[in-house]
């Protein structure tokens, strides 16, 4: 039998996919490296800790709960649902405004209220009530972090937040089906949205929280949110995930680092291979590990 007496509410921290999935936590992580290195002071991994608790379980799920997935188009986040809402025809009026006339402005502004209240209690409620409510929660936990990272990870953060909101935006109205082009098109800018979202924030999080990031940390930056767009077309794209390690590799040679260089040019073949022998999902649960370990040399080899 539960005690009457207790706390009122519960949270629970736990993965959903591999610890090798790249996604905005190893984003923020990589940003960091790429600035500050890896220095085994308690300072530094301390703000590590917080940009990864920031990018990948606040800013993550917040994502994932206002705005969806970025592979299942059918799935609708919580603006989605507050953009699209089915207020019903009529409803009670709110009554917080006095001596309001029939068909004024006053009197159609608390109509709407209450059949907004209505739907909110009938229908929105019900579907995605605890989503909103995680939502909300999540939302505090960002921006207190962001907060607590400084004025420029605030200002990422209260961006991102607006960033979900214009995907959400770009979502509202559906693509017939008779226009496939269009509707690939639209799929595609969606995945940009979320690959600038879901990684560049991210990682540019992780470098001004660390320090001052260089215009090699920004184009660093910028290569593997390519490769990360790739990898969201389910491996479709694999011409993107190649050319921006190739040119990670470059950048790499260009700034006299041909150890890194040439470690993440090696890394390709595994991943080429995968391409070419493995089906979809086998090549996109098997290549994020060598992203993982191109990126990581990469930003350990600009920031030394």
């Amino acid at each position: 039998m539960d005690r009457p007496v207790g706390r009122i509410t519960q949270l629970r921290l736990y993965p959903i996919r591999p610890l090798w999935s790249l996604g905005p936590g190893w984003a923020a992580v990589s940003g960091g490296l790429a600035v500050g290195g890896f220095v085994l002071s308690s300072e530094t991994l301390l703000k590590l800790l917080l940009v990864w608790l920031l990018a990948d379980p606040a800013l993550g799920t917040l994502w994932g709960l206002s705005v969806g997935d970025a592979s299942a188009s059918e799935q609708k986040g919580i603006w989605r649902r507050l953009l699209t809402a089915r207020l019903p025809a009529t409803g009670p009026f709110l009554r917080f405004l006095p001596y309001t006339q029939p068909g004024s402005p006053g009197r159609r502004f608390a109509e709407r209220l209450g059949r907004l209240r209505l739907w909110w209690q009938a229908t929105f409620r019900p579907e995605a009530g605890r989503e909103f409510a995680a939502l909300v929660a999540v939302l505090g936990l960002a921006l207190l972090l962001g907060a607590v990272l400084g004025r420029n990870a605030l200002v990422l953060v209260l961006l991102s937040i607006a960033l979900s909101w214009l995907v959400a935006l770009s979502q509202k109205r559906d693509v017939p089906r008779d226009i496939e082009s269009l509707g690939a098109s639209r799929r595609e800018i969606v995945s940009l949205w979320y690959a600038l979202g879901e990684f560049g924030i991210p990682w540019l999080i992780g470098a001004v929280v660390m320090g001052r990031p260089s215009w090699a940390v920004i184009a660093l930056g910028v290569c593997y949110s390519v490769t990360y767009f790739g990898l969201i077309q389910y491996g479709r794209k694999f011409r993107l995930i190649g050319s921006s390690q190739a040119i990670t590799a470059l950048l790499l040679a260009g700034l006299r680092h041909p150890l890194a260089s040439g470690a993440t040019a090696i890394l390709l073949i595994p991943q080429w291979g995968l391409h070419v022998r493995a089906a979809s999902r086998s090549y996109l649960r098997g290549v994020q590990l060598f992203v993982i370990l191109s990126m990581l040399i990469a930003a350990l080899a600009i920031a030394a």
